[in-house]
């Protein structure tokens, strides 16, 4: 994935689970219609989702949030 999307570095997997839980956070607070566009909060959870290392529960959240999003 291109990072250039988001600006974001790479995570890894010791971070995570924090980035996991803001994007949880901020998705279940303003939902995918907030400030920024479903193309922008896609992008992050597939950056979070190119992970090395990505634990099967992780896996499993970062689709959760996907689905909110296609959804939304």
């Amino acid at each position: 994935m291109d990072d250039s999307c988001t600006g974001a570095r790479p995570y890894n997997v010791n971070q995570l689970d924090s980035a996991i839980a803001h994007l949880e956070q901020v998705l279940n607070f303003d939902g995918a219609n907030s400030l920024f566009s479903k193309t922008y909060w896609r992008a992050r959870v597939e950056h979070a989702l190119a992970t090395p290392g990505l634990m099967p529960s992780q896996h499993a959240r970062l689709q959760r949030l996907l689905h909110r999003i296609e959804t939304s």
